[in-house]
């Protein structure tokens, strides 16, 4: 576990489990309650953070098998209710309480905690990213903070099954991820964290070489 972040509004731990996975707790200070973005296998650690505050919601970025796998670990079947995107709904049990709207711009708050869903295909269908802010967190001039699940890491995109996907991942990160400030901090669903002005740079690295019709797969942008 670390400490991402701690602020006047809300706090946020970081757990790696599963398939050296990314899973989330942000915690509102002032009543304790919690949201968990993403649910690798073996969540032993983040379950154990989670005990210890009144966990609201979970949020799923996308349903490929190593963000789900731990699922029945941190909910259950009455609570907490849960969001992923429609199109990847079925990586879920179907008894999961699937209630919270995650199409773009639907405001998600729980206690003073304000997460904004961003829908953002490519990587699967359902792919969503969620923006963690507010009016009174952006006053008081903290950081805002975007969990990318496999949409965005640092050096590239989540690893694509086509070219069209890859056009379509880049298209969701332009007219979603890369109009956020720059100094958003980008929260992966792996490995380390960036910001949104150090991947914008990069992004127009790759732009300005030529492109080939049959990129796919795992691509960088350096």
């Amino acid at each position: 576990m670390s400490k991402v972040f701690t602020g006047k509004y809300w706090s946020i731990q970081n757990f790696v489990s599963g398939f050296a996975n990314n899973a989330y707790l942000i915690t509102c200070n002032r009543t304790n309650n919690s949201v968990v973005i993403d649910t690798p296998d073996q969540p032993n650690e983040l379950v154990a953070a989670a005990s210890t505050t009144n966990l609201q919601m979970i949020l799923i970025t996308h349903g490929h098998r190593d963000h789900v796998e731990g699922y029945r670990s941190v909910g259950s079947d009455e609570t907490p209710i849960v969001g992923i995107g429609k199109s990847d709904r079925t990586s879920l049990p179907a008894s999961a309480p699937t209630t919270v709207d995650v199409s773009t711009n639907q405001q998600i708050n729980v206690g003073d905690i304000s997460l904004r869903p961003m829908e953002t295909p490519g990587h699967t269908p359902g792919s969503t990213c969620y923006l963690l802010e507010s009016p009174e967190s952006i006053a008081a001039n903290e950081p805002s903070h975007v969990f990318t699940g496999d949409t965005l890491f640092p050096g590239g995109p989540g690893r694509s099954s086509s070219n069209i996907a890859l056009k379509q991942i880049i298209s969701s990160l332009e007219s979603h991820i890369f109009v956020l400030p720059e100094s958003t901090v980008v929260l992966p669903g792996h490995g380390e964290f960036t910001t949104i002005g150090e991947s914008k740079k990069e992004l127009e690295i790759f732009k300005s070489k030529p492109f080939d019709e049959n990129l796919s797969g795992d691509v960088t942008w350096v």
